[in-house]
């Protein structure tokens, strides 16, 4: 990434930050919830990206293969049990979500692996406690996330290389551009804001601001800043 698109995701974090702060005064709003989650969401999928790029290789080449079954097995059994919490709930987009077989991970690029098991680790997350009758525990969860920074530190460069390494740099520069839909959609859930709890807004506000080395600052992105009410 470019020193522009680096001062960007800044922002993306400081606004995952403002979130987490702040979460409950959104709790009656799912609407703004959602909002949130997806540009959160994200966030962690570049930083995950950036992760792969930056890694050292500390592991052997000739043991990766071994290791990365080992990996897609746990991803199963994590992804068995969403599948199965999903089927009680008839919650068809979390049955499409977890409805996968070693195919389906074989069938993507080594890189795109890990990318996927942290997926399906940060919806086991999610959804916790209503895991457990599926036997992911809060150990077992722990053990997963692991497994996946055990398998990034030892093969992370080896299963990325040179191409695999421009691969997920263009992925995040392309995840910056998508994310400013999801800013605008945020940017006009929080409007309202600006009158029943204008500190919260101005919070809000600077958390949305993009920094530079220099010191200057835009609001928001390449998106408009939220808009003002008709006159």
């Amino acid at each position: 990434m470019d020193k522009r698109e680096k001062n960007k995701k800044e922002m993306l974090g400081t606004v995952s930050e403002f979130y987490i702060t702040e979460k409950d005064s959104f709790t009656n709003l799912p609407g703004l919830v959602a909002a949130f989650a997806d540009v959160i969401a994200i966030n962690k999928e570049i930083d995950l990206n950036e992760q792969v790029v930056q890694v050292g290789t500390s592991g052997k080449v000739v043991s990766k293969d071994g290791s990365q079954d080992e990996l897609i097995k746990t991803a199963l059994v994590f992804a068995g049990a969403i599948y199965g919490y999903a089927a009680g709930k008839n919650d068809l987009e979390l049955l499409t979500f977890a409805d996968m077989n070693s195919n389906t991970f074989h069938k993507l690029r080594d890189a795109e692996i890990p990318i996927r098991v942290e997926k399906i680790l940060e919806k086991a997350d999610e959804l916790a406690a209503a895991l457990v009758p599926f036997g992911i525990t809060e150990e077992k969860r722990s053990e997963g996330k692991a497994s996946l920074d055990d398998y990034m530190t030892k093969f992370g460069s080896v299963n990325m290389g040179k191409g695999g390494k421009k691969s997920a740099n263009e992925s995040s520069k392309k995840l910056l551009v998508k994310v400013d839909q999801k800013l605008k959609v945020l940017d006009k859930l929080m409007f309202p804001f600006k009158e029943k709890n204008s500190n919260l807004y101005s919070r809000y506000e600077s958390a949305r601001m993009i920094y530079d080395k220099g010191g200057r600052h835009n609001g928001g992105s390449d998106t408009p800043p939220p808009p003002e009410p008709p006159k």
